[in-house]
């Protein structure tokens, strides 16, 4: 019996030894013929090395150069045969200015972008940025102001006769503006783009660009009388300068989205706009539509009209046909409110958003625009600083005095937003009572905070304003 034991004992470790010998020599096969596997792929990969960037279309490795700086993409032509003149078909040139790291001055980018010019030719572009960079290159605390690129025009011209479609020109934005004197002819441009840049002349004119859709206008002086876009759908006005003794024209009857914000001077005169959808205007800021006095002035418009001894509309009978509408401004401009004398019926208007202006003692201009508002579906009022609602109480004696009813069946959703920390609780009651009274459920009603500025403007008068013989001493 034990010697049976004992052989079977030997047997099952025989057996286990075997087993695990079996395994090594399975794994060691597996990993030599995974080395010789491996070789033969580095051999393979040494024997047939390819350059597999090559092998893009060129569509693409366009726009991989497109997104390097214009010195670096040139640069890429010494690569190999294939990339050799590549960089002349990128479709985006960007004309910004010297990098110091590898131009010694912008003298020597001057050079540099002229001489690339002449080689790329007359080649199209799909678009092209061009800044009117300062000369000097030690400009903060010159005393006199340097030049811009003296090439500005030449490089605008030429991007125009590269057929570009999409255009972006920026001025000296550290100097004065830069003077805009390229007439820009174009039947393939359809995108616009301007900063800090100065246009004086009588009639800006833009129907030698009919292709022209989209125009975004920032920073610039608009010393003109009339500014004419056939073709443009889409216009952005943005903390431009227009004249104080008149009023700029605009005529663009095909626009269908608009936004003025934060320009300076007379609020231009729109004319004729059918087919606008989408606006957003905002006079505050530097808006110069204020009124001067209580009356005894002929010439002030705030209190004897536009022009002055009648009622024309500047603004709101052009956006008569819009769709979605924000109207912001100051309490003191009297834009809104007059044109509310003769204000037209909003016969497409879905979604409104008022500030500030429309909430006088009474809410006079508040019930007014609703009752012009008959498809109005939602309605957003922005209560923000008490001196803005304080100071829009002034005035409204002016106004004759309306019923404060309107019919807004259609009106869903109104929703008051107010600042933080903003003692508005009357002046929010009013607004939900004469809402309750009109139809509106007080369901449909809804509050919101908004947060309050970063910084407000603080002013700091001297006592003597008040006390002429103040001395400080209490």
């Amino acid at each position: 019996m034990e010697s049976t034991t004992e052989s079977s004992c030997s047997l099952t470790a025989v057996g286990g030894w075997s087993k695990v010998a079996t395994d090594c020599r399975v794994e060691n096969l597996c990993a030599a013929r995974n080395r010789n596997q491996f070789e033969g792929m580095r051999k393979k990969a040494v024997v047939t090395s390819e350059d597999r960037i090559s092998e893009l279309p060129d569509v693409l490795l366009h726009h991989v150069l497109s997104l390097l700086p214009v010195h670096e993409a040139v640069q890429t032509s010494v690569l190999a045969r294939r990339w050799r003149y590549l960089w002349k078909h990128i479709p985006v040139l960007r004309l910004l200015g010297p990098n110091k790291k590898r131009f010694t001055s912008a003298e020597d980018f001057d050079k540099f972008m002229n001489h690339l010019i002449s080689l790329r030719g007359h080649l199209p572009l799909v678009s092209c940025e061009i800044q009117a960079y300062p000369t000097n290159d030690d400009y903060a605390g010159e005393p006199d102001e340097p030049l811009p690129n003296i090439y500005f025009d030449s490089w605008i011209q030429y991007a125009l006769l590269c057929k570009v479609q999409v255009l972006k020109i920026i001025g000296d934005d550290v100097g004065a503006e830069t003077e805009l004197i390229v007439p820009l002819i174009s039947q393939h441009l359809r995108s616009l783009e301007v900063h800090h840049v100065l246009v004086e002349k009588d009639f800006v004119d833009f129907s030698s660009c009919p292709m022209l859709e989209e125009l975004k206008m920032q920073h610039c002086g608009l010393w003109v009388r009339k500014m004419s876009f056939p073709s443009l759908k889409r216009l952005w006005l943005t903390e431009c300068n227009f004249p104080e003794a008149y009023r700029v024209c605009i005529s663009a009857p095909s626009l269908v989205s608009l936004c003025l914000h934060d320009s300076g001077g007379k609020t231009p005169l729109l004319e004729s706009m059918p087919l606008l959808d989408t606006v957003s205007l905002d006079l505050s800021g530097r808006c110069k539509d204020k009124c001067r006095g209580s009356g005894g002035d002929p010439s002030c418009e705030g209190c004897h009209g536009y022009p002055a001894g009648s009622y024309r509309s500047v603004l709101l009978n052009t956006l008569s046909n819009a769709v979605n509408l924000e109207l912001k401004d100051q309490p003191e401009v009297y834009i809104y409110k007059r044109d509310l004398e003769c204000c037209p019926i909003f016969g497409r208007l879905k979604t409104l958003l008022l500030d500030m202006w429309c909430r006088a003692t009474d809410l006079h201009a508040l019930v007014r625009i609703l009752q012009h508002t008959p498809v109005l579906e939602k309605l957003t009022l922005q209560l923000r600083s008490d001196w803005n609602l304080l100071s829009a109480a002034r005035g409204e004696r002016k106004h004759v005095r309306i019923e404060q009813s309107f019919s807004c069946v259609h009106l869903k959703e109104v929703s008051i937003e107010c600042e933080e920390k903003l003692r508005v609780k009357d002046k929010v009651n009013q607004i939900v009572k004469i809402m309750t009274r009109n139809g509106v459920l007080t369901e449909n009603i809804s509050f919101k905070k908004i947060p309050r500025p970063e910084v407000y403007r603080l002013v700091c008068v001297s006592p003597r304003a008040f006390d002429p013989y103040w001395s400080g001493e209490d």
